[in-house]
């Protein structure tokens, strides 16, 4: 690949490690399509970017609908060419009792979280292919690797996206097409709702600034690693959890009960009441 000339398709670009990820990876060599659903926001970025990039394009779309990752890719390609580089960083989070989860929500979030970037992939691998050459970037979680209370669905998106991009990349060996999975911890952004802030100081979480988790993308987008976890204590985690996932149910015990707590309490404000 040119990295000069590339063509890098970014989603959930308006997000907190989106927008961050976007600023990182403009250069004067590189065309930046950027997908979000707020066609307002996205102009915005684009235009902070404008002056860094070799060209910039914007799609609006709802990623949650399946349906649409075809057309976002047709848009991206008629806009600025072929895409050398798809990076799937949009998703969205649920904290609370699984118990009450609300059914829509379950759905949004698995169509966001690992649909849409599963459909995205489909859409721009036959062209890679046929050129011989293309990187995949699936942005996935900690959690993808670890399980913790509170974040039922949302692990099983990032633990599905992460077993996805382990099959896929073991497929494409030698076709020139490479698969990466860079897993942030958590990161401070709008995503987040004051309840699990608030959980995550009382359990003192490891935090990022969202131009962490982007220059570890970047760093997925420009090199040959297949993996990687932000923080060592955090790669730890997710090494031991998959060796000795019942070692690690009662290593974890206490702080997955202080999290499950402040779930209940998250779920107690949605249902009004508290």
């Amino acid at each position: 690949m040119e990295i000069a000339s590339r063509h890098i398709l970014l989603t959930g670009a308006t997000g907190g490690i989106g927008a961050a990820t976007a600023g990182t990876l403009a250069a004067p060599g590189t065309k930046l399509t950027l997908v979000a659903r707020d066609p307002a926001r996205l102009r915005e970025l684009a235009d902070r970017v404008a002056l860094s990039c070799g060209g910039v394009a914007t799609v609006a779309a709802d990623l949650s609908v399946s349906s649409v990752a075809a057309d976002v890719v047709a848009q991206a390609t008629d806009a600025q060419g072929e895409i050398e580089v798809l990076v799937n960083c949009a998703g969205i989070n649920d904290f609370g009792r699984f118990a009450v989860a609300a059914p829509d929500t379950i759905d949004i979030m698995v169509a966001t979280n690992l649909l849409a970037p599963v459909q995205l992939t489909r859409a721009v691998l036959p062209g890679m292919l046929a050129r011989g050459r293309g990187r995949i970037v699936n942005v996935g979680s900690v959690m993808g690797g670890v399980g913790f209370a509170g974040f039922g669905v949302y692990c099983a998106t990032k633990f599905g996206l992460r077993g996805f991009s382990e099959a896929l990349r073991r497929e494409l060996r030698g076709s020139g097409v490479s698969v990466a999975y860079v897993a942030p911890r958590y990161t401070r952004t709008a995503l987040n709702t004051v309840a699990m802030d608030r959980m995550a100081q009382a359990v003192r979480m490891n935090t990022d600034a969202p131009e962490t988790a982007a220059r570890a993308i970047a760093a997925a987008v420009d090199g040959s690693k297949a993996d990687h976890v932000i923080g060592l204590v955090e790669r730890l985690l997710v090494r031991f959890n998959g060796l000795l996932p019942g070692v690690m149910d009662i290593s974890l015990a206490r702080l997955n009960r202080r999290m499950a707590e402040h779930a209940e309490m998250e779920s107690q404000i949605a249902e009004g009441n508290v």
